[in-house]
């Protein structure tokens, strides 16, 4: 089974948010991590069915706007089906190895649950951050630290078996090949996050 095909069956299930009640304070958390978004152009790679979309839009409030997408055609479908239309937010199909973002447009990127799956990550890197203006950053976060989220892909299915989630030095040394400054690192067992700017 290929990793999309794995992620369309999950998001035909019932619960594709994979999203537990004690979950909402951390992202909460989280999301006070990186400050006051009011206003902020946003995107979000791998978006899923939408669960962190939700927060992200109030965060950045009537005046911000969020671009979300996924390579999922079943995701995309139940992250549509939960946000309906909304005048700022665009949800879209699309790869973030070859997706096409308007220059220094975008105040944050939230890489939210989804680097362990991507095949190339530096690429994506590389690929996001033309994207971002000159003061903006990029997040990558898990509510899962780095060891305990490649225990639970272990368990997985094979085609997300092997997805890994570099440790916060190995996440460090990735991006700064690419040409980010790195600002704040956690990896603890119930936060994953680093934080940068460009270099």
């Amino acid at each position: 089974m290929k990793r999309s095909e794995f992620f369309d069956q999950v998001a035909a299930g019932d619960d594709p948010l994979l999203f537990l009640p004690e979950h909402q304070a951390q992202v909460q958390a989280l999301m006070a991590r990186i400050g006051d978004g009011r206003g902020w152009h946003v995107c979000e790679p791998g978006c899923g069915a939408g669960p962190l979309t939700e927060h992200l839009l109030q965060w950045v409030g009537p005046t911000g706007w969020v671009d979300a997408f996924d390579s999922s055609p079943g995701m995309i479908a139940r992250c549509r089906a939960a946000h309906g239309e909304r005048a700022n937010l665009r949800v879209w199909l699309a790869d973030a190895e070859s997706v096409e973002i308007e220059p220094e447009s975008l105040d944050l990127i939230v890489l939210f649950r989804v680097f362990p799956h991507f095949d190339n990550k530096e690429a994506v890197l590389r690929r996001l951050r033309p994207a971002l203006k000159p003061s903006g950053k990029l997040v990558i976060a898990n509510l899962e630290g780095s060891r305990r989220l490649n225990e639970l892909h272990a368990g997985f299915s094979e085609a997300v078996r092997h997805d890994h989630m570099p440790c916060s030095y190995g996440t460090r040394c990735l991006l700064e090949n690419c040409g980010y400054k790195v600002l704040d690192a956690v990896d603890e067992e119930r936060l994953f996050f680093v934080e940068a700017v460009l270099a």
